[in-house]
């Protein structure tokens, strides 16, 4: 029997939509074979009742329900996890592709001698065992990866289409009491920096309006901060745009970013580059304003918008009230 273990990643309590996603695939994936079994992780003080009705299929959640485990620590999360998946007896462990997982999937391969495939996208009907395919060369190519040993990790990268469960869901939770772990030094880290309360993240927002360079400026992110605010989604930005310090680096999008996966995507005075554009290739429709008629985002746009970002964003401003005042 295959055994799957779900890692579901949470901050300031709310689990993350993203790992949501990700054990409804790896559900979708056990559905299609009757030999496989999913169970998850999760660390951490929460109210699990936030998960009632989002997670489909079945099995079991074992839950470290305790405060030292809300704030993350690579070294205290790299064992709680290791001691969970030798006591399930899980064959393979699922991540969704976060910043976390980036640091910890990597420290659980080296500990457990196990193989790590990142940034997955496609798992084969086969199953996990032949491996999965994902892009390479910031998305110019399509690689397919194999592990090689019995035990095998994957972070998955999210996508605009959401994973809908058609088949109910039977999960039962069970009190994780790791044992081994002291209080004293539990959290050692320098200062703690939280994200506005009213501010999504990038990585699981639905309607992104992201800016470049040809903003201008800090002042210039005004204008898309007030579109975003209009059509319920959150600002983003390319790495040259965080490098000037107009944006802070939570907000950075692109292959040294964040990867994407929003409805809409708006491309506001953003060139391209192949660096940017394999952060956003999950996005369902991307909407590009550029001055620029051969900017590269023009090539992979669904809808382009030739001409000054100045003139141009306050236009759509408008369009957007008069319309939200029509509905």
């Amino acid at each position: 029997m295959n055994k799957y273990l779900v890692f579901l990643e949470q901050r300031e309590g709310v689990v993350k939509k993203a790992s949501i996603e990700i054990w409804n695939r790896v559900q979708e994936l056990a559905a299609r074979h009757p030999d496989s079994a999913v169970s998850g992780i999760l660390a951490g003080s929460l109210d699990i009742r936030q998960l009632d009705g989002v997670l489909g299929g079945k099995g079991v959640i074992y839950h470290a329900n305790e405060e030292r485990f809300l704030l993350y620590n690579s070294r205290h999360y790299a064992r709680l996890v290791a001691d969970t998946l030798k006591r399930d007896g899980a064959t393979s462990l699922f991540f969704a592709d976060t910043a976390l997982s980036r640091d910890l999937a990597p420290r659980l391969s080296v500990n457990l001698e196990a193989s790590l495939l990142s940034g997955c996208e496609v798992f084969d009907d086969a199953g996990v065992d032949v491996g999965c395919v994902r892009p390479v060369y910031s998305g110019s190519a399509i690689a397919s990866f194999a592990p090689e040993r019995s035990l095998r990790i994957y972070t998955i990268s999210s996508r605009s289409t959401r994973s809908i469960i058609s088949f109910g869901s039977h999960i039962e939770f069970i009190a994780l009491e790791p044992s081994g772990f002291t209080s004293e030094n539990l959290f050692p880290f320098v200062r703690r920096i939280a994200m506005r309360k009213d501010r999504q993240d990038v990585a699981e927002a639905a309607i992104i309006v992201a800016g470049g360079r040809g903003v201008g400026d800090a002042a210039g992110f005004e204008q898309l901060e007030e579109l975003a605010l209009l059509l319920g989604g959150t600002v983003g930005a390319s790495r040259p745009v965080v490098d000037e310090g107009w944006r802070p680096h939570a907000e950075q999008i692109g292959q040294t970013g964040k990867t994407v996966a929003p409805a809409i995507y708006f491309a506001c005075g953003i060139s391209g580059s192949v660096q940017h554009l394999a952060g956003i290739g999950s996005a369902s429709i991307l909407v590009a304003i550029n001055n620029d008629p051969h900017a590269p985002i023009f090539d992979v746009a669904d809808y382009a918008l030739v001409g000054d970002l100045h003139i141009v964003l306050p236009k759509l401003l408008d369009a957007v009230k008069e319309f939200l005042k029509k509905r």
